[in-house]
């Protein structure tokens, strides 16, 4: 009985602790397709994760790790294991939280646009300072890029929460802060401004940090008196400042000539002498400057003075670029144009020069879209050189899938002129299918069409190769479409009537995003203008054309007159400013648009279906998925039969 007894009390013991063990065990936590192996990470732990969503040989997988208002991307490896990818992580200590981004080609699988974004967490199970702000920081601004959508009411509440219970962390967030206030609620934005401004002209100093706190509130609020007067009595007290530093490189940038540049950039030589992207800029307009006087002895040493490669290989291919256009001292030309290439090739894998901003994936990557678009200046100035199969053998290198039209081109054209024409007619070919060959490329197809023996009519040919364009880029473009929500507006167009995008219900309407002062915008015009002539008798079809990023008393005489002069057709609608003197505009941000020219299509249900940035350089492509994406916002709206 005494050793039953035992063996009861001891299967009890062996019980409980089992319990125990259980109890304490972390099951960690499952997000959409992604298991994190802690329900509460903490800085400098170790977590396993575990993806189960569709991956290939070009999915990109990273961590994004949030300190503040910054994000530091880092590569992800996984091991695949029956389906399922199996990575390790090292959290850095001084990270409060983690966004984890999958993507597979051109898109995002981001939990049905909720994002995998986690705070970390102390010993003591309590989220830590500063992560819930973080995370508002990132899903107000960065998150968009990452096919994540949140109510920016939400991310805000995020920011509040964290500074409430955390004051001390008001300096770190709150210029980020008030500009994700002002594009979401302009009155509760300045109301903080002003708060914040209070707060400083209370305080008997303020160090470096707080002046250059204080300037970019005043210029978030569109005071840009008062931020030019802070930004001087702060470069007055504290003359190595960023701000300090800052002045210099834009006086460098507006200076009349090579010795008001040398004369600020010597300021900075003696004061400051940081080396940084401030120092580099200024070399880079000096170095410049310099190729203008055809001094080459100064531009060498100028260059030398630099330490960030990606400037100055820029500097090289540009001028190398600027100097074979105009046929000018090619064997100069070639020199600049192979130092660019060296440098990039020596930065591959070197990681040294890294940007934050950049993982290291990310960053290779950069560095070979790069060297495609230097090889390609390399080649062109072969070809002016005479170098003919030298041209041909480095733009064939030069190319990647990614390269657009204009070099393909110029690599058929190089093909046509050593009078290799079954070459040329076959990248023509391809180049056409894959929707990445200009105007000319169907002429030199042509030509070296009639070179070779087809005994197949040429309009035939050429009708089978635009049926197979048509196609791919009818596949792409309902592959890519989108169903998401068009905030809505009311903006004044250039006679001052206004333009409600509700009153548009029912209409395809694409919004082309533009300013006089940018290039690609300007070009794709041209592009813009045939389509908008093609629907000119289509009713269910509305172009608006909206200028943003633009100030300046004159901007409504300065556009029309750009329209006027160039004879568009355009509907333009001028984008307002979040607050009087912003550099943030409204409807620009409602978008969560980054750069321009960005054109969004909307469908006649008032969702926006495609978003279209950048321009690729070819007007008759342009013309093509335009006319595209029409149609197949029209054909949503068509009953079943």
């Amino acid at each position: 009985m005494r050793n039953f007894t035992q063996l009861l009390v001891l299967a009890m013991l062996v019980s409980f602790s089992s319990c125990e063990d259980e109890k304490s065990e972390d099951p960690g936590m499952n997000i959409g397709k992604l298991y994190i192996s802690k329900s509460k990470p903490q800085p400098g732990e170790t977590i396993n994760i575990k993806y189960s969503g569709e991956t290939s040989d070009e999915t990109e997988t990273t961590v994004n790790y949030l300190v503040n208002t910054t994000k530091y991307p880092a590569d992800i490896e996984f091991r695949d294991s029956a389906g399922v990818h199996n990575a390790n992580l090292q959290i850095p200590d001084s990270v409060q939280a983690i966004a984890f981004n999958f993507k597979n080609g051109d898109v995002y699988e981001a939990n049905d646009q909720k994002g995998y974004v986690i705070s970390l967490y102390d010993e003591n199970g309590k989220e830590i300072k500063g992560a819930g702000a973080a995370k508002g920081i990132y899903y107000a601004g960065a998150s968009e890029q990452f096919n994540v959508k949140i109510d920016k009411d939400s991310a805000l509440a995020m920011i509040e929460k964290d500074l409430e219970k955390n004051p001390e962390l008001v300096s770190e967030f709150e210029v980020d802060y008030s500009n994700v206030l002002m594009r979401t609620n302009r009155e509760k934005g300045q109301s903080y401004i002003d708060e914040r401004i209070a707060y400083y002209s209370k305080k008997d100093s303020l160090t470096a940090e707080e002046y250059e706190a204080l300037f970019y509130l005043y210029d978030h609020k569109g005071a840009e008196k008062e931020s030019d007067s802070i930004n001087k009595i702060a470069i007055e007290k504290y003359s190595k400042s960023k701000l300090a530093q800052r002045d210099l490189m834009f006086k460098v940038f507006q200076a009349k000539d090579q010795q008001e540049k040398l004369k600020y950039f010597n300021q900075y030589e003696e004061n400051i002498g940081a080396k940084n992207y401030f120092r580099n800029t200024m070399l880079r307009l000096i170095a410049d400057g310099y190729v203008n006087e055809k001094d080459w002895k100064a531009f060498n040493e100028y260059v030398a003075k630099m330490d960030d490669l990606d400037i100055k290989a820029s500097l090289f291919n540009n001028t190398a670029w600027n100097m074979a256009q105009e046929d000018e001292n090619l064997e100069k030309a070639a020199e600049l144009s192979q130092r660019s290439l060296k440098l990039i090739q020596e930065s591959l894998g070197n990681y040294e020069n890294k940007p934050d901003f950049f993982s290291r994936k990310q960053f290779d990557r950069s560095l070979k879209s790069r060297e495609s678009l230097y090889a390609d200046t390399y080649a062109y100035i072969q070809y002016k050189q005479g170098d003919l199969q030298g041209a041909i053998e480095t733009q064939k290198n030069a190319l990647t899938e990614n390269s657009g039209s204009d070099m393909t081109t110029r690599y058929v054209k190089y093909l046509l002129e050593a009078e290799q024409y079954n070459l040329a007619q076959e990248k023509a070919e391809e180049f056409m299918v894959d929707n990445r060959a200009d105007a000319e490329m169907q002429d030199y197809l042509k030509t070296a069409y009639a070179k070779n023996d087809n005994s197949e009519n040429f309009e035939t040919y050429l009708a089978g190769i635009e049926d197979k364009a048509l196609q791919n880029t009818r596949t792409e473009l309902e592959k890519n479409m989108l169903s998401e929500e068009a905030p809505s507006f009311q903006l004044k167009d250039l006679k001052g009537n206004e333009i409600e995008l509700s009153s548009l219900k029912g209409k395809t309407v694409i919004l082309d995003f533009w300013a006089t002062w940018c290039g690609p915008c300007k070009m794709s015009f041209p592009g813009m203008q045939k389509a908008i002539d093609k629907f000119a008798n289509n009713k269910n079809v509305e172009f608006l054309f909206v200028n943003t990023w633009e100030t300046g008393e004159d901007r409504n005489e300065k556009v029309t007159n750009f329209i006027e002069e160039n004879e568009y057709d355009f509907n333009v609608l001028m984008d307002e400013p979040v607050a009087e003197g912003s550099r943030d505009f409204s409807v620009v941000s409602e978008y969560g648009i980054k750069g321009i020219p960005t054109k969004i299509i909307i469908g006649p249900d008032g969702m926006i279906n495609f978003k279209k940035v950048g321009y690729s350089g070819n007007n008759e492509k342009l013309l093509k998925e335009i006319g595209i994406m029409i149609e197949l916002t029209q054909k949503k709206k068509e009953p079943e039969a």
